[in-house]
């Protein structure tokens, strides 16, 4: 009971206001990542590339993880710049190191998360009609069962993803909400915001189940490689079963 009570009423101090974290979301993350990175920057590049059509999967993998690398990298360029003169913070901020109990927080709260997630997803299933989302890339892989493709879909979604994402979402923006929110009201616009990001309107439901998951376990570990390790044995938990999956019905 003293373990998930603990820090509870520990809140962050934080020296800007919302101007800067709707600064890093809406010019960082829209703008930046999805928009200039996603809309130009990588077309460009496919222009400029000398790519034989059609290409392959291990190439579009390749792609995929390369600008997936760029978005996260202009985003994080945007966040440093907005934040650079509040340096240096208070230590409780981007709190990320391999001491304590941090393994423990993301074993235990993957296994909270998937009883919810999965409950969560069955009443979403019957809402939207199965009609749920899914990258079209992976279907690819799993079905030519390109082993190359599926490792470097796994690194982006078991490893790239999980860094980027909670050193966002709950790194800066759930701790940033506590300026205006209380600590449940942080957890909650932040998993929705994370869903949100996802674009993909059939799973923003589980998506901010899960996303709560993460929130509670960093506001009580304070260490960001628990919801890392959380959101990375999720993601490649989810990978593998979908891989034997596609092994299975072959």
């Amino acid at each position: 009971n003293s373990l998930w009570a603990q820090n509870e009423d520990l809140y962050w101090l934080t020296p800007w206001d919302g101007e800067i974290t709707l600064q890093v979301f809406i010019f960082g993350f829209f703008l930046t990542g999805q928009v200039f990175i996603g809309q130009f920057i990588m077309p460009l590049i496919l222009s400029i590339l000398p790519l034989t059509h059609p290409i392959n999967i291990q190439t579009q993998a390749l792609l995929v993880i390369s600008s997936y690398f760029l978005v996260a990298f202009g985003v994080l360029t945007v966040l440093y710049f907005s934040i650079k003169n509040f340096l240096p913070l208070h230590e409780g901020w981007f709190h990320l190191h391999f001491q304590g109990k941090w393994f423990l927080w993301g074993s235990c709260g993957y296994c909270v998360a998937g009883p919810i997630v999965v409950f969560v997803s069955a009443l979403n299933q019957k809402l939207f009609q199965g009609q749920g989302g899914s990258n079209p890339l992976l279907q690819l892989a799993l079905d030519s069962q390109d082993t190359v493709a599926l490792f470097i879909f796994f690194i982006t979604a078991g490893v790239a993803a999980p860094l980027f994402e909670e050193y966002l979402f709950r790194g800066f923006l759930l701790p940033s909400l506590t300026r205006y929110f209380s600590m449940w009201g942080a957890i909650t616009v932040s998993s929705l915001l994370f869903a949100i990001v996802h674009l993909n309107l059939s799973e923003i439901i589980p998506l901010t189940a899960l996303g709560m998951v993460l929130g509670f376990v960093y506001t009580r570990s304070r260490n960001l490689m628990a919801p890392i390790v959380l959101h990375s044995i999720w993601n490649s938990s989810t990978l593998v079963s979908l891989f034997v999956l596609g092994s299975s019905g072959k």
